[in-house]
């Protein structure tokens, strides 16, 4: 499993609504809301570095409330 940090800037208004549709995705494991550069950053987990390109390229970008992503892969 490799786990990995999303830092992440929303559209304009829409930290709140992105992350309550971030918390209902299994992969998700933990958001907090933030002050600075980024909105939000995300925990997520997933099975290898192609799966976490897959969430974060076709699912969470396209959630339509997301302007940029910069994944942190954790390396242990």
């Amino acid at each position: 499993m490799i786990e990995a940090y999303l830092l992440i800037l929303a559209r304009n208004g829409k930290s709140m609504n992105l992350a309550n549709k971030l918390m209902k995705m299994h992969y998700v494991k933990k958001i907090d809301m933030t002050q600075g550069e980024y909105d939000l950053i995300a925990e997520i987990e997933a099975k290898n570095e192609l799966k976490l390109d897959n969430i974060v390229h076709k699912n969470i970008e396209k959630l339509g409330d997301v302007q940029l992503i910069s994944p942190l892969i954790v390396r242990h």
